[in-house]
């Protein structure tokens, strides 16, 4: 597998995007529907549940985080940065500076306490979209994992709820069950 990623469709909205995104690069910016999110603090707690997820796939998957990820099938009005892409592990190593969403496995999203929506219902839709087989949301507002799977137009057919401290089995070509112990609410 290599992933070969042109630049993204080049619209206004993705002008400007890259535009204040460039201005400002210590702020954590996304683009959804040619609108622009901007988080300008990860919580440690955010960033603690991100490994602690990351850390159960690293050693068998190419494991990501904030990586620029585009799908033509957004045109050019979107960008998303996952907390977590899981991709082949041939992918380790490599530097794109944007990654093509289909050759995403997994998606990993903590949802954030400024935007929840953000993460529990825009994102969904756009992951869906571009294919991407499975979604998990970790939900430290709510105390509970969600793991979407089957995707199919803009949404997911299938998944799996647990709350913090349940396994979260995730299927082929992951293949793995995810220990949630150490996740916690705000």
């Amino acid at each position: 597998m290599t992933a070969q990623m042109e630049s993204p469709v080049q619209t206004e909205e993705m002008r400007r995007f890259e535009e204040f995104d460039a201005a400002f690069p210590d702020y954590h910016a996304e683009m959804i529907d040619g609108e622009v999110y901007v988080s300008t603090l990860v919580t440690s707690a955010h960033g603690q549940m991100v490994m602690a997820i990351g850390a159960q796939l690293m050693s068998r998957w190419c494991v990501m985080t904030e990586v620029d990820t585009l799908y033509d099938g957004w045109h050019g009005t979107t960008l998303l940065r996952p907390d977590i892409s899981v991709a082949d592990p041939s992918y380790r190593g490599t530097r794109l500076a944007t990654f093509p969403a289909d050759e995403i496995i997994l998606v990993v999203e903590v949802v954030s306490e400024s935007n929840p929506e953000n993460d529990t219902e825009k994102k969904v839709k756009k992951y869906a979209l571009a294919g991407i087989p499975y979604h998990l949301i970790v939900n430290p507002i709510q105390g509970r994992c969600l793991l979407y799977s089957l995707p199919s137009g803009d949404h997911y057919r299938g998944s799996v709820e647990a709350d913090f401290g349940e396994p979260v089995p995730i299927g082929d070509p992951i293949d793995m069950t995810l220990d949630t112990k150490a996740l916690y609410t705000y």
